[in-house]
């Protein structure tokens, strides 16, 4: 009989992924920041700062690519500003103490996984 092969971390993460940018192709047409033509998701608190955060719609931000290359080229001030002015302190706030309860926890293979099967059930087509 053979040994059934278990899936890594970073199979279930890419899953993942994959499934939330399709959600936000499926939710949004424009960018928050300019009203241009949706491109993808941003992580307003960057996924390498917080997996807390990282499939939390409340940090995710519709975003055309021109702000999008922006913000990752260091350009950024503006409009992340232009995000908070739009968004609120008090959302900002809130994001904040997400990020600070998720700082010590560990996040492995499982919560990878039941990521994967939580965002699965949201989308309309099996993927």
């Amino acid at each position: 009989m053979k040994k059934k092969k278990v899936k890594k971390l970073s199979y279930y993460r890419g899953k993942a992924d994959k499934i939330l940018q399709d959600i936000g192709r499926l939710t949004y047409d424009k960018c928050l920041i300019c009203g241009g033509e949706y491109s993808c998701l941003h992580h307003f608190i960057l996924k390498s700062q917080s997996t807390e955060l990282r499939y939390n719609m409340k940090n995710l931000i519709p975003i055309c690519s021109n702000c999008h290359c922006a913000i990752h080229q260091g350009k950024s001030s503006g409009k992340v500003g232009e995000i908070v002015l739009i968004k609120g302190m008090d959302w900002l706030n809130e994001l904040l103490k997400l990020k600070r309860l998720g700082i010590g926890k560990y996040y492995g293979r499982q919560y990878f996984e039941e990521m994967y099967k939580k965002l699965k059930l949201l989308t309309p087509y099996r993927v």
